[in-house]
């Protein structure tokens, strides 16, 4: 039996990993697809972004980005070990405000179109939340 103790780091960490692997996963794969697509590696924000914004880039992006939420929405429900679904929402509330606060942030609002920041919130939460009900169906067992 898990302690009360155990329970919270469990719950803090399972958040913690689930945002650190959403936002790596999600950068490495659009750095990785942008200095493919540039043919070198960019710290030229004009050409970077000119590079991530165009149309088909946009909709590959909000396909990696559901499933790497996904994928995290799973592992933080795993690594949490109880109240599956719980984590997993938990975990969907904090990057929608991290969402939120990134568009409270001028510099970064200005790099990525409106559309694709609704889509972003949408599509992430529900992704995180569905990576946390197949782990809690998984868990639950045939």
């Amino acid at each position: 039996m898990r302690t009360a103790s155990t329970r919270v780091v469990r719950s803090a960490l399972a958040i913690i990993l689930g945002l650190a692997f959403i936002s790596l996963l999600v950068e490495a794969l659009e750095f990785g697809l942008v200095t493919l697509v540039n043919g070198s590696p960019t710290t030229d924000s004009e050409t970077y972004y000119g590079i991530r914004n165009r149309s088909w880039f946009l909709v590959t992006k909000l396909v990696y980005n559901t499933i790497a939420a996904a994928a995290a929405g799973f592992a933080a429900a795993l690594i949490a070990g109880y109240a599956h679904l719980r984590h997993g929402v938990a975990l969907a509330l904090i990057q929608t405000l991290a969402f939120g606060w990134a568009l409270t942030q001028e510099e970064m609002r200005r790099w990525t179109p409106d559309w694709v920041w609704v889509a972003l919130i949408v599509l992430t939460f529900a992704g995180i939340v569905l990576g946390a009900r197949r782990a809690a169906a998984r868990a639950a067992g045939p």
